[in-house]
């Protein structure tokens, strides 16, 4: 059922997976999941690279803040930015735009400014690497002209996105609305709002902290679905798994915030299959 791929699909999305992609499908490589549902779709990069590859037969992801509602649009919009951008003389730099090209590209923007998902979604080009993560992002932020100007990937995407459903639900409804108790067919994807973190870039109206994570953990215990999770902090995320008395393997990488600044990006692979989680008295 398996097709091998090289190449991944991603889109530019500040915090997306796709980088612990692969690391995820060797994980799984033993398993027989048939479904994956992302419940933080962000990126949903996740589930549309195992649905692409066929590891599993259908794959559901939260899209909560409507980034791909219009995501067509984004790129048609991106393509006729970067053809002006051009022909008025802008080159591809990593260094910051002079103050008079920086005008300009601000003005051709502002009718815009209102479109946080179009903003965030043209960021990467246009936003220092600081503020990208940021859900304020506006067009007062826009002075480079960098990085890869080309909407291929993000087609070939979009393409392939066509085949996840995408919904767009609070956490706690979308769980209820997609899984089942005991479920051994399906992995659910956790990446929720990161404790130890400013949560800028989220639309959350209010601040996803340790008592969210751990009713949102209290739910999967209930739920006995094998799961992903991650978090920041590999101290604070393992204690708080152990607190739970799951059974999980997991890994650590450093991802980069700027040249000079890196956090900790934690992976835990929970599982019910080979043994039952440990009680603990605390949380019964």
């Amino acid at each position: 059922m398996e097709k091998t791929s090289k190449t991944l699909l991603k889109t530019s999305f500040s915090g997306s997976k796709v980088n612990r992609v692969r690391e995820i499908k060797e994980l799984i490589k033993n398993k027989k999941y048939k479904r994956v549902i992302e419940v933080f779709g962000g990126s949903c990069c996740i589930s549309n690279n195992l649905k692409r590859d066929n590891l599993i037969e259908d794959a559901i992801a939260n899209d909560y803040d409507h980034y791909f509602d219009n995501f067509e649009y984004y790129m048609i919009y991106k393509e006729k930015l970067i053809d002006q951008l051009i022909e008025l003389g802008f080159v591809k730099s990593q260094k910051p735009l002079s103050k008079d090209k920086r005008e300009e590209l601000q003005n051709l923007i502002k009718e815009i400014q209102d479109n946080k998902n179009l903003l965030k979604y043209l960021a990467k080009n246009f936003v220092y690497s600081s503020r990208r993560s940021s859900n304020d992002i506006n067009v007062f932020d826009f002075c480079y002209f960098m990085s890869e100007l080309s909407t291929k990937h993000d087609k070939e995407f979009y393409i392939n996105l066509k085949n996840v459903h995408l919904d767009s639900l609070d956490y706690k409804d979308f769980i209820k609305k997609y899984s089942t108790f005991n479920d051994r067919d399906t992995l659910i994807i956790l990446d929720p709002p990161y404790l130890n973190s400013t949560q800028k870039q989220y639309c959350n109206v209010k601040y996803f902290g340790l008592s969210e994570t751990i009713r949102l953990l209290q739910t999967m215990k209930q739920l006995k679905n094998d799961f992903i999770f991650f978090n920041m902090v590999e101290k604070d995320s393992v204690d708080l798994l152990n607190l739970f008395g799951f059974n999980f393997t997991y890994n650590t990488i450093k991802t980069p915030l700027s040249s000079n600044n890196h956090r900790e990006d934690f992976l835990a692979y929970v599982t019910f299959d080979d043994k039952e989680s440990k009680c603990n008295p605390c949380l019964n």
